[in-house]
């Protein structure tokens, strides 16, 4: 399954930071993906299948890409049909 996740993402993790914190931004996207805790602002990297395992949900998503953006990265457009 692939892990669909844009800039600005707020992600609660399944096990607190040791601050105290849940909830984490995207500030990175790639091969890891760059995380700051929302309350004391670490900033960790996390490889895709680790972070697939310990996302427990979206909190909030972050604003799309532009249109031609998504469509390459993802093959919809919209309407329901692949190019």
């Amino acid at each position: 399954m692939v892990l669909d996740l844009r800039m600005g993402d707020v992600l609660r993790l399944r096990r607190k930071h040791p601050c105290g914190g849940f909830d984490w931004d995207v500030v990175r996207i790639g091969l890891d993906i760059g995380l700051c805790c929302r309350k004391c602002q670490r900033r960790v990297l996390l490889d895709r299948p680790t972070l697939h395992r310990r996302i427990a949900e979206v909190v909030e998503r972050g604003e799309p890409l532009d249109p031609a953006i998504e469509r390459a990265l993802w093959g919809d457009d919209g309407d329901g049909e692949s190019p």
